[in-house]
Protein backbone atom coordinates (compact mmCIF):
# COMPACT_ATOMS: atom_id res chain seq x y z
CA UNK A 1 0.00 0.00 0.00
CA UNK A 2 1.40 3.34 -0.77
CA UNK A 3 1.14 7.54 0.51
CA UNK A 4 -1.96 7.76 -2.22
CA UNK A 5 -4.01 4.79 -0.79
CA UNK A 6 -3.74 2.60 -4.09
CA UNK A 7 -2.16 -1.01 -3.90
CA UNK A 8 0.43 -1.48 -6.20
CA UNK A 9 2.98 -4.21 -6.63
CA UNK A 10 6.25 -4.41 -4.98
CA UNK A 11 9.42 -3.55 -7.25
CA UNK A 12 11.41 -7.05 -5.63
CA UNK A 13 11.15 -9.20 -3.71
CA UNK A 14 11.75 -7.32 -0.25
CA UNK A 15 7.48 -7.13 0.17
CA UNK A 16 7.03 -10.45 -1.36
CA UNK A 17 5.12 -12.57 1.77
CA UNK A 18 6.38 -15.94 0.45
CA UNK A 19 10.36 -15.48 0.39
CA UNK A 20 10.33 -18.05 3.17
CA UNK A 21 8.32 -20.32 0.88
CA UNK A 22 10.63 -23.56 0.53
CA UNK A 23 12.15 -24.68 -2.92
CA UNK A 24 13.14 -27.44 -4.71
CA UNK A 25 16.96 -26.20 -4.05
CA UNK A 26 15.92 -26.16 -0.44
CA UNK A 27 17.25 -29.06 1.96
CA UNK A 28 20.41 -30.37 -0.93
CA UNK A 29 22.69 -29.58 1.42
CA UNK A 30 21.49 -31.58 4.72
CA UNK A 31 21.98 -35.16 5.03
CA UNK A 32 18.84 -36.08 6.35
CA UNK A 33 17.11 -34.91 3.73
CA UNK A 34 15.52 -37.40 1.36
CA UNK A 35 14.18 -35.09 -1.50
CA UNK A 36 11.29 -32.51 -1.99
CA UNK A 37 9.61 -34.89 -4.41
CA UNK A 38 7.85 -38.36 -3.25
CA UNK A 39 8.72 -41.53 -5.11
CA UNK A 40 6.45 -42.27 -7.57
CA UNK A 41 3.92 -44.67 -8.16
CA UNK A 42 3.07 -46.21 -11.45
CA UNK A 43 -1.40 -46.01 -12.08
CA UNK A 44 -2.79 -46.41 -14.96
CA UNK A 45 -5.63 -44.14 -16.56
CA UNK A 46 -8.14 -43.15 -13.63
CA UNK A 47 -6.78 -46.36 -11.98
CA UNK A 48 -8.12 -48.50 -14.12
CA UNK A 49 -5.63 -51.91 -15.39
CA UNK A 50 -3.60 -51.32 -18.86
CA UNK A 51 -4.82 -54.66 -20.40
CA UNK A 52 -8.90 -55.56 -19.54
CA UNK A 53 -8.77 -59.21 -18.22
CA UNK A 54 -10.22 -61.59 -20.26
CA UNK A 55 -13.45 -62.74 -20.03
CA UNK A 56 -13.36 -66.71 -21.50
CA UNK A 57 -14.97 -69.21 -19.51
CA UNK A 58 -13.66 -72.81 -20.04
CA UNK A 59 -15.71 -73.38 -23.46
CA UNK A 60 -13.18 -71.03 -25.33
CA UNK A 61 -10.18 -73.57 -24.61
CA UNK A 62 -12.53 -76.22 -24.90
CA UNK A 63 -13.71 -74.86 -28.35
CA UNK A 64 -9.99 -74.33 -29.24
CA UNK A 65 -9.35 -78.13 -28.44
CA UNK A 66 -11.88 -79.70 -29.75
CA UNK A 67 -11.96 -77.59 -33.24
CA UNK A 68 -8.39 -79.03 -33.50
CA UNK A 69 -8.98 -82.07 -32.58
CA UNK A 70 -11.56 -82.28 -35.49
CA UNK A 71 -9.28 -80.91 -38.04
CA UNK A 72 -6.61 -83.57 -36.97
CA UNK A 73 -8.76 -86.51 -37.21
CA UNK A 74 -10.09 -85.03 -40.68
CA UNK A 75 -5.92 -85.72 -42.24
CA UNK A 76 -5.61 -88.42 -40.57
CA UNK A 77 -9.17 -90.05 -42.00
CA UNK A 78 -8.40 -89.08 -45.83
CA UNK A 79 -4.97 -90.57 -45.09
CA UNK A 80 -6.41 -94.02 -43.60
CA UNK A 81 -8.52 -93.86 -46.56
CA UNK A 82 -5.99 -93.71 -49.23
CA UNK A 83 -3.47 -96.14 -48.05
CA UNK A 84 -6.42 -98.66 -47.17
CA UNK A 85 -6.94 -98.70 -43.59
CA UNK A 86 -10.44 -99.12 -42.71
CA UNK A 87 -10.19 -99.48 -39.01
CA UNK A 88 -8.66 -96.16 -38.64
CA UNK A 89 -10.44 -94.18 -41.46
CA UNK A 90 -13.47 -95.36 -39.46
CA UNK A 91 -12.52 -93.91 -36.02
CA UNK A 92 -11.08 -90.89 -37.71
CA UNK A 93 -14.50 -90.22 -39.58
CA UNK A 94 -16.72 -90.75 -36.44
CA UNK A 95 -13.95 -89.26 -34.00
CA UNK A 96 -13.29 -85.82 -36.16
CA UNK A 97 -17.78 -85.58 -36.45
CA UNK A 98 -17.95 -85.81 -32.58
CA UNK A 99 -15.46 -83.68 -32.52
CA UNK A 100 -16.97 -81.17 -34.66
CA UNK A 101 -20.33 -81.27 -32.63
CA UNK A 102 -19.16 -80.61 -29.70
CA UNK A 103 -16.72 -77.68 -30.76
CA UNK A 104 -19.98 -76.34 -33.04
CA UNK A 105 -22.29 -76.14 -29.18
CA UNK A 106 -19.11 -74.76 -27.51
CA UNK A 107 -19.24 -71.78 -29.51
CA UNK A 108 -22.93 -71.17 -29.54
CA UNK A 109 -23.08 -71.77 -26.33
CA UNK A 110 -20.07 -69.30 -25.56
CA UNK A 111 -21.34 -66.17 -28.21
CA UNK A 112 -24.60 -66.20 -25.68
CA UNK A 113 -27.52 -66.54 -27.90
CA UNK A 114 -27.53 -68.67 -30.63
CA UNK A 115 -28.60 -65.95 -32.99
CA UNK A 116 -24.88 -64.37 -33.10
CA UNK A 117 -24.02 -67.59 -35.13
CA UNK A 118 -25.82 -66.54 -37.72
CA UNK A 119 -25.41 -62.89 -37.61
CA UNK A 120 -21.96 -63.90 -38.71
CA UNK A 121 -22.67 -65.81 -41.85
CA UNK A 122 -24.21 -62.37 -42.87
CA UNK A 123 -21.26 -60.73 -43.74
CA UNK A 124 -17.32 -61.88 -44.95
CA UNK A 125 -14.99 -59.87 -43.87
CA UNK A 126 -11.14 -61.06 -44.58
CA UNK A 127 -9.90 -58.28 -42.25
CA UNK A 128 -11.55 -60.09 -39.27
CA UNK A 129 -10.29 -63.29 -38.05
CA UNK A 130 -13.65 -64.37 -36.23
CA UNK A 131 -15.66 -63.73 -39.94
CA UNK A 132 -12.47 -65.41 -41.41
CA UNK A 133 -12.35 -68.69 -39.09
CA UNK A 134 -16.55 -68.82 -39.23
CA UNK A 135 -16.52 -69.58 -42.90
CA UNK A 136 -13.99 -71.83 -42.75
CA UNK A 137 -15.66 -73.72 -40.18
CA UNK A 138 -18.95 -73.87 -42.41
CA UNK A 139 -16.83 -75.16 -45.40
CA UNK A 140 -15.35 -77.56 -43.05
CA UNK A 141 -18.36 -79.11 -41.77
CA UNK A 142 -20.19 -80.55 -44.52
CA UNK A 143 -17.51 -83.13 -45.93
CA UNK A 144 -16.79 -84.35 -42.40
CA UNK A 145 -20.08 -84.61 -41.56
CA UNK A 146 -20.69 -86.47 -44.98
CA UNK A 147 -17.88 -89.12 -44.43
CA UNK A 148 -19.23 -89.80 -40.91
CA UNK A 149 -22.74 -90.00 -42.18
CA UNK A 150 -21.49 -92.97 -44.49
CA UNK A 151 -19.72 -94.78 -41.89
CA UNK A 152 -23.28 -94.88 -40.14
CA UNK A 153 -25.32 -96.01 -43.15
CA UNK A 154 -27.35 -99.71 -41.66
CA UNK A 155 -26.76 -102.67 -43.50
CA UNK A 156 -29.89 -102.75 -44.87
CA UNK A 157 -29.45 -98.97 -46.53
CA UNK A 158 -26.01 -99.82 -47.91
CA UNK A 159 -26.84 -103.09 -49.51
CA UNK A 160 -29.57 -101.13 -51.67
CA UNK A 161 -27.28 -98.56 -52.96
CA UNK A 162 -24.51 -99.44 -55.93
CA UNK A 163 -21.60 -100.91 -54.94
CA UNK A 164 -18.66 -98.61 -54.00
CA UNK A 165 -21.06 -95.54 -53.73
CA UNK A 166 -20.79 -95.21 -50.33
CA UNK A 167 -17.10 -95.68 -50.18
CA UNK A 168 -16.52 -93.07 -53.26
CA UNK A 169 -19.35 -90.13 -51.07
CA UNK A 170 -16.86 -91.10 -47.83
CA UNK A 171 -13.88 -90.37 -49.85
CA UNK A 172 -15.04 -87.09 -51.32
CA UNK A 173 -16.06 -85.93 -47.60
CA UNK A 174 -12.87 -86.87 -46.35
CA UNK A 175 -10.56 -84.94 -49.22
CA UNK A 176 -13.56 -82.39 -49.02
CA UNK A 177 -12.91 -81.71 -44.96
CA UNK A 178 -8.98 -82.59 -45.15
CA UNK A 179 -8.64 -79.41 -47.74
CA UNK A 180 -9.73 -77.31 -44.79
CA UNK A 181 -8.83 -78.75 -41.51
CA UNK A 182 -5.11 -76.85 -41.52
CA UNK A 183 -7.13 -73.63 -41.89
CA UNK A 184 -9.07 -74.66 -39.35
CA UNK A 185 -6.71 -75.79 -37.00
CA UNK A 186 -5.18 -72.45 -37.24
CA UNK A 187 -7.56 -69.91 -37.11
CA UNK A 188 -7.75 -69.84 -33.86
CA UNK A 189 -3.91 -68.98 -33.07
CA UNK A 190 -4.65 -66.15 -35.70
CA UNK A 191 -7.54 -64.82 -33.72
CA UNK A 192 -5.56 -65.02 -29.96
CA UNK A 193 -2.36 -62.94 -31.62
CA UNK A 194 -4.62 -60.32 -33.00
CA UNK A 195 -5.55 -59.33 -29.60
CA UNK A 196 -3.47 -56.20 -27.35
CA UNK A 197 -2.01 -59.13 -25.33
CA UNK A 198 1.60 -58.84 -25.59
CA UNK A 199 2.56 -62.30 -24.70
CA UNK A 200 -0.13 -63.20 -27.73
CA UNK A 201 1.22 -60.74 -30.29
CA UNK A 202 4.63 -61.32 -30.16
CA UNK A 203 4.22 -64.64 -31.07
CA UNK A 204 2.23 -64.71 -34.06
CA UNK A 205 4.23 -65.91 -35.94
CA UNK A 206 4.79 -69.13 -33.97
CA UNK A 207 1.13 -69.82 -32.65
CA UNK A 208 -0.20 -71.33 -36.12
CA UNK A 209 2.41 -73.82 -36.32
CA UNK A 210 2.08 -74.59 -32.10
CA UNK A 211 -2.03 -74.93 -32.91
CA UNK A 212 -1.56 -76.64 -35.80
CA UNK A 213 1.14 -79.59 -33.71
CA UNK A 214 -0.97 -79.62 -31.24
CA UNK A 215 -3.75 -80.38 -33.28
CA UNK A 216 -1.94 -83.42 -35.35
CA UNK A 217 -0.72 -84.56 -31.94
CA UNK A 218 -4.02 -84.36 -30.10
CA UNK A 219 -5.43 -86.95 -33.03
CA UNK A 220 -2.40 -88.79 -33.27
CA UNK A 221 -3.30 -89.80 -30.08
CA UNK A 222 -6.45 -89.98 -29.32
CA UNK A 223 -7.94 -92.09 -32.67
CA UNK A 224 -5.62 -94.50 -33.18
CA UNK A 225 -6.06 -96.59 -30.08
CA UNK A 226 -9.92 -96.96 -31.13
CA UNK A 227 -8.64 -99.27 -33.95
CA UNK A 228 -7.12 -102.25 -32.04
CA UNK A 229 -8.96 -104.95 -31.85
CA UNK A 230 -9.97 -107.56 -28.83
CA UNK A 231 -7.40 -110.25 -28.85
CA UNK A 232 -8.97 -113.96 -29.30
CA UNK A 233 -8.81 -116.31 -26.16
CA UNK A 234 -6.30 -118.56 -25.45
CA UNK A 235 -4.49 -116.33 -27.95
CA UNK A 236 -0.87 -114.40 -26.82
CA UNK A 237 1.65 -112.02 -28.28
CA UNK A 238 4.92 -114.41 -29.50
CA UNK A 239 7.27 -112.14 -27.58
CA UNK A 240 9.75 -112.61 -30.25
CA UNK A 241 12.23 -109.48 -29.16
CA UNK A 242 15.23 -109.07 -32.22
CA UNK A 243 18.15 -109.46 -31.02
CA UNK A 244 19.66 -106.56 -30.75
CA UNK A 245 23.33 -107.80 -28.94
CA UNK A 246 26.56 -107.04 -31.20
CA UNK A 247 27.31 -110.00 -33.00
CA UNK A 248 30.18 -112.39 -30.62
Amino acid sequence: MTDDGLPREPRSDAGAADLRAPTFSAGRDRPDDQGVAPDSQFRSYYGRPVLKPPVWEWKVPAYLFTGGLSAGAALLSAGADLTGRPALCRAGRLGGFAALLASSYLLIADLGRPERFHHMLRVAKPSSPMSVGTWILVAYAPGISLAAMTELLPSSLRAMLPGRLPARVGRLGDLSSAAFAPALASYTAVLLSQTAVPAWHEARRELPFLFTGSAAGGSGCCWPPCTRRARPAGSRPSGRVPNSSPPG
